[in-house]
């Protein structure tokens, strides 16, 4: 049987019969500020907030809490050589972080820095406490200190993961956050030396974002939150269609967030101001689904990045989903529905495959 045979087949059990069990009920709740990252101005819907320094590209995060205190960041150039810093401490702790914590071994899933300075640790959600994360902190505190780093700030949260690598212990391919009890030495290595991996992202601009991406607690929940979004889509679309007519909008996506790229080529006050309005009707039409606080990403990709890509969906959102583009066929501009083939064709394009 052919590999994409294979993720086709796994696909529709996934939809059609698999029941995945609810995660623990003790798992440590959410910080009251979690939906937004700092500030009110700061949207979990923006992934380019983060960046990553091995582990899982996340999509859509939560934070439980934080530690420290962050470093008064005043110049690029002072930006910068934070964040070499906080890469130099991340490499140091690297080996024990992956062998001890991270999956397949334990509950981590990402290792990176956000835009305010915070080392930042994501876990899958299930089993993690206060214990887990003072236990982690210590870890990256006695690190920090032997660089001179007093009082290192961390953020702990959930991330949000939908990729899949293809096994051969287990000739299928293989949803991180699963269960590793079956699997063989040869099955788990492949596991560790993908998360010991830097994360590749994906090159875009962001416009603005609005919204939320609620926490996500496994493959059921998320599948109910991208058919969620999809409606909305399949309700909006002809009402996008006219700015995508107008060379304004290049392409109106369905994933963990709604997705609408902006042509490049407008001026900085242009794009502000469409994506306002199309906000607008987007947001109008959630309420009536009742989805409150609809996450929507507005974007623009800078030239050298359409030029540098290689057309591939592995290593972003961006491009996967269901999606309306500009400059393809009218019966192909629409955005599918989420039934069963729909939502099919959204995870095979959404869900990030990797390669060994």
């Amino acid at each position: 049987m052919k590999k994409s045979e294979t993720l086709l087949i796994t696909l529709l059990l996934f939809f059609g019969v698999l029941i995945f069990p609810a995660s623990a009920d003790d798992s440590v709740q959410l910080s009251p500020e979690s939906n937004n990252s700092e500030n009110s101005e700061i949207s979990n819907v923006d992934f380019d907030y983060y960046t990553y320094f091995f582990g899982l590209y996340s999509q859509g995060n939560n934070v439980i809490t934080r530690y420290g205190k962050p470093p008064v960041l005043e110049t690029e150039t002072q930006k910068e050589n934070w964040n070499s810093t906080l890469e130099e401490l991340s490499n140091e702790i690297k080996d024990t972080v992956v062998s001890k914590y991270m999956y397949p071994h334990g509950e981590v899933m990402s290792c990176g820095i956000n835009a305010k300075g915070y080392f930042v640790i994501l876990f899958k959600y299930g089993n993690v406490d206060e214990q887990l994360m003072d236990e982690i902190y210590s870890l990256i505190d006695n690190s920090a200190e032997e660089m001179g780093i007093q009082d290192i700030p961390v953020e702990f949260g959930y991330g949000t993961y939908r990729e899949v690598i293809y096994l051969e212990g287990i000739n299928r391919w293989y949803w991180f956050g699963e269960n590793t009890e079956n699997l063989s030495e040869a099955d788990i290595y492949t596991l560790e030396e993908v998360m010991k991996q830097k994360t590749v992202m994906p090159v875009q601009k962001t416009v603005a974002a609005y919204g939320n991406i609620p926490l996500l607690k496994d493959k059921n929940e998320t599948i109910s939150w991208v058919n969620e979004l999809s409606e909305i889509a399949n309700a909006t679309e002809e009402k996008i269609t006219p700015y995508m007519e107008q060379g304004q909008v290049i392409r109106y996506a369905t994933g963990i967030r709604l997705e609408v790229e902006i042509n490049e080529t407008l001026s900085p006050e242009e794009k502000t101001f469409l994506a306002e309005e199309i906000y607008q009707t987007i947001d109008q039409e959630a309420r009536k689904q009742n989805v409150n606080n609809v996450p929507v990403i507005f974007m623009s990709t800078p030239e050298e990045g359409i030029k540098g890509s290689d057309n591939s969906n592995n290593n972003s959102e961006s491009g996967s989903g269901s999606s309306s583009g500009r400059n393809e066929s009218s019966k192909n501009n629409s955005i599918p529905g989420f039934g069963l083939l729909g939502s099919l064709a959204c995870l095979c394009g959404g869900w990030r495959l990797k390669k060994r």
